[in-house]
């Protein structure tokens, strides 16, 4: 490139223009790209020649970065354990703000509440207590659902009926938490169990 300043002051390159663009309001600018080299540290990691064309208006184009990132992905420990356990039955909400929903049951106890850490997280709902207002406790030897008070002062009601100490449950059953319902649909019967579906497997 031929850097050129014409008498107004303007700097031009004089190999593209015969004389000052700047100045020639009706002259046409010529399509031209120059080569400037890339210094190691901007080229490094580029599979391409380091030497790269700049357009005359001074725009670069973008450098294109090959390298994949490496993004760090955080689970909490109860997405972590609910990926290694079965199912063994859902909670279908028919009444509330979450109509339509259902929320998956493994075995042990499954605590309801708004937190984000409850098995059953009805967040939002302003209804239910923030933390375990109620526990559905899967025993997978008998194979039993059970529906036990939380640590909340709120009550709860299975069919209608307020729950004060465990309550077995059976299929079709309705919980009534805060102006939730939640009906219990069991994946695990006297028909199927995990332990034993798992013993078939492997014979």
């Amino acid at each position: 490139m031929k850097l050129t300043k014409c008498s107004n002051g303007h700097f031009y390159d004089g190999d593209a223009y015969s004389s000052c663009p700047h100045c020639a309001n009706n002259m046409e600018p010529v399509n031209h790209t120059v080569s400037y080299y890339t210094p190691p540290a901007e080229a490094a990691g580029r599979e391409d020649n380091p030497t790269v064309k700049r357009t005359e208006a001074g725009a670069l184009p973008p450098k294109q970065d090959d390298d994949p990132k490496t993004i760090s992905i955080y689970t909490s420990a109860k997405a972590a354990t609910q990926k290694k356990a079965s199912v063994v039955g859902w909670l279908v909400c028919t009444e509330g703000s979450f109509y339509g929903q259902d929320f998956a049951l493994r075995s042990g106890n499954n605590f309801i509440g708004r937190a984000t850490d409850m098995e059953v997280c009805l967040e939002g709902e302003n209804t239910v207590s923030r933390n375990r207002h109620a526990t559905i406790t899967h025993e997978p030897r008998q194979n039993v659902f059970t529906a036990r008070p939380g640590e909340s002062r709120e009550l709860f009601y299975v069919n209608g009926d307020v729950v004060l100490s465990p309550v077995q449950l059976k299929k079709n059953d309705v919980l009534q938490i805060g102006k939730v319902r939640l009906m219990l649909i069991p994946c695990c019967d006297a028909n199927f169990q995990w332990e034993k579906a798992e013993d078939r497997t492997e014979d």
